[in-house]
């Protein structure tokens, strides 16, 4: 096996880490709104135990790319790409945070509340989840375009923010919403669009890993 083989190869189970992460972590901001929804205290007391497979997972990506790179000395596309990994880790571990935060909301909650349904908040799980997914897939493909499709998708997330927002406030004028339940609502709202706001982090450090440019910069 030459140098460059077993490099690749190395590079290549760092990639797949990362998915496996991401994977994790979508599965977690899924059960996580369930739970809320449901009012599922139970549910969401497992979600919160299910965060240090996030952390153990952004420990072990971490360990791996620095010792990759002490011991091979990357440069250029190669250290970009390491130095992706260590960037979308951080923001996976953020968005598993954040997945935490919503099921600390559901055991907060008191039960005797009622719920209040609000459609956009599924969609603006889903459209986060999707961005995740397709920033990940674009890391794998090294696709540019789909990575800036990601950027802009979160203009959507944001759209459905506003949108709960108003519908959570006439309903509070209306009384037809429980003053606890809306602020708590509006937490998994704001949680959610931080997320989206993540998961462009995670688009951006693919197009830094493939043009050698942050778009921030």
């Amino acid at each position: 096996m030459t140098y460059r083989t077993r490099f690749d190869q190395e590079l290549e189970a760092l990639k797949l880490s990362l998915i496996r992460m991401g994977d994790l972590v979508i599965k977690n901001i899924h059960a996580s709104l369930k739970s809320f929804l449901d009012m599922n205290s139970e549910l969401a007391e497992i979600q919160i135990k299910k965060d240090q497979e996030v952390n153990e997972s952004e420990y072990k990506i971490e360990k791996e790319c620095m010792r990759i790179i002490l011991r091979e000395q990357p440069v250029a596309k190669d250290l970009r790409l390491i130095t992706s990994i260590l960037k979308m880790i951080t923001d996976l571990e953020r968005i598993g945070d954040h997945a935490v935060d919503i099921a600390k909301l559901t055991v907060f909650m008191e039960k005797s509340n009622k719920a209040f349904f609000v459609d956009e908040i599924h969609h603006m799980v889903d459209k986060s989840e999707d961005m995740i997914k397709l920033a990940l897939e674009s890391f794998v493909n090294h696709d540019l375009d789909l990575a800036n499709q990601v950027v802009q998708m979160d203009d959507i997330v944001d759209q459905d923010f506003y949108a709960i927002r108003q519908i959570v406030a006439d309903a509070i004028r209306n009384r037809k919403i429980d003053a606890d339940y809306a602020i708590y609502l509006m937490m998994v709202a704001k949680y959610l669009e931080r997320i989206g706001d993540h998961a462009v982090n995670l688009a951006e450090w693919v197009i830094f890993s493939i043009a050698g440019k942050h778009v921030s910069d």
